[in-house]
């Protein structure tokens, strides 16, 4: 179960602020570090939503896919950064929405080594493309038909 719900003033404004259930956490991020696809949702410049399964790697908190330099991903990145992602188990639902950027060098290094033990695949040494690191910084996470519905469909 949820901890209490605190409530913190900070000049005029009330906060009310409630715990992560811990147990429902820890299973959403066990599947998200042992699901090997991820669904990838960006907008193109013209406003239409462009969709695609992915590799990913979850790692502290924050999510990870790689692509080409010239992918129709990286070009919408460029104009809007914020993103969906979704595992494809529709009866355990976890859908993730954030804001993607390209990692910096030494991420990168260490990610492609992550990326490396999942799928057997250096993103560094493949010529089929320009490949880049994609880091996704997570702002609101939901799930739902994971056995926790009753805490509602917000996790982060």
């Amino acid at each position: 179960m949820d901890g209490p719900v605190f409530t913190l003033s900070q000049e005029h404004a009330t906060i009310a602020v409630k715990r992560r259930n811990a147990e429902r956490w820890r299973a959403i991020e066990a599947r998200l570090g042992r699901e090997m696809n991820i669904w990838l949702a960006t907008v193109r410049e013209d406003g239409r939503p462009h969709l695609v399964p992915m590799w990913f790697v979850w790692l502290g908190e924050l999510l990870y896919v790689c692509t080409g330099k010239h992918s129709q991903k990286f070009n919408n990145l460029r104009d809007n950064q914020n993103v969906a992602l979704a595992l494809p188990d529709t009866g355990s639902v976890v859908i993730v929405e954030g804001e993607a950027h390209a990692a910096d060098r030494a991420t990168t290094e260490t990610l492609a080594e992550y990326f490396y033990n999942k799928y057997e695949w250096d993103f560094r040494y493949d010529t089929a493309a320009d490949w880049r690191l994609i880091e996704v910084t997570p702002h609101k996470i939901m799930a739902w038909g994971d056995g926790f519905d009753a805490d509602g469909t917000r996790v982060l």
